[in-house]
């Protein structure tokens, strides 16, 4: 069971989110707050425990950005706004999704089932055990930063991630981005997308994996070693997840 709160200064708002929340059985709503500070009183004095919080950005009394870095640590948040500009701000706070109002029932499912893969897979010590992968859409996408510039990158469009020194370089339809950052960051934020790691340089999609074989996989055309200490839960999550014939 998933337990959530619902911020947001709009009735309205507040509404949707509770008869979304009522259609999905493990989810369940302990509080909605219209008042962000009266949430974040209770949050700070201990009064409510929740695993997932739907967060409005644009409020009158706190910034709903503001307020997720006084959340407790390691909590799911899901962004909730009409202006598409804070996505950016957003993925660089590492939340779990963003919702742009007015958003349907389906893509509200589609960011609860992404904290139930997190949450499953953070459980878990082995990538074997993970579940409620989620296939990439074409509207699902990360923003990451390359030079002085913020890249979009769409999630369905990735090959893999190859991590070299202190950068990672994604492998695209469209070419190469080269960023500044770790792979461990990305493992964990593609993991709900079919995303799995095979080796401590490579992180693959597995929408375009052709062949496994017990040492290496073909992701397109690209021949990539499955690093040994991979090596048996890589093939433990395949076995898992997929069928064999």
């Amino acid at each position: 069971m998933i337990t959530c709160i619902a911020i947001d200064d709009e009735a309205n708002a507040l509404g949707v989110i509770t008869e979304y929340a009522k259609r999905i059985p493990d989810l369940e709503l302990v509080q909605v707050y219209k008042d962000p500070a009266k949430a974040l009183q209770d949050i700070s004095a201990g009064k409510i425990q929740f695993d997932l919080v739907f967060l409005d950005i644009q409020m009158s009394r706190i910034n709903g950005l503001a307020l997720a870095q006084r959340l407790p640590q390691h909590t799911n948040v899901i962004l909730t706004t009409a202006y598409p500009d804070f996505a950016l701000q957003g993925y660089e706070m590492d939340v779990v999704d963003y919702l742009l109002k007015p958003f349907s029932f389906a893509r509200f499912e589609r960011a609860v089932k992404k904290v139930r893969s997190i949450s499953g897979a953070e459980q878990s010590s082995s990538p074997a055990q993970s579940s409620q992968l989620l296939s990439p859409e074409k509207d699902d996408f990360i923003f990451v930063k390359s030079d002085s510039r913020m890249i979009k990158v769409m999630l369905d469009s990735i090959y893999y991630l190859e991590g070299s020194g202190n950068y990672v370089i994604i492998h695209t339809t469209k070419g190469k981005v080269m960023v500044l950052q770790n792979l461990r960051k990305f493992e964990d934020q593609l993991r709900p997308y079919k995303f799995i790691r095979i080796h401590k340089s490579f992180i693959i999609s597995l929408n375009y994996v052709d062949v496994i074989e017990r040492s290496t996989v073909r992701v397109h055309t690209f021949e990539l070693p499955i690093g040994e200490t991979y090596r048996e839960e890589f093939h433990q999550f395949i076995d898992k997840q997929y069928r064999n014939f």
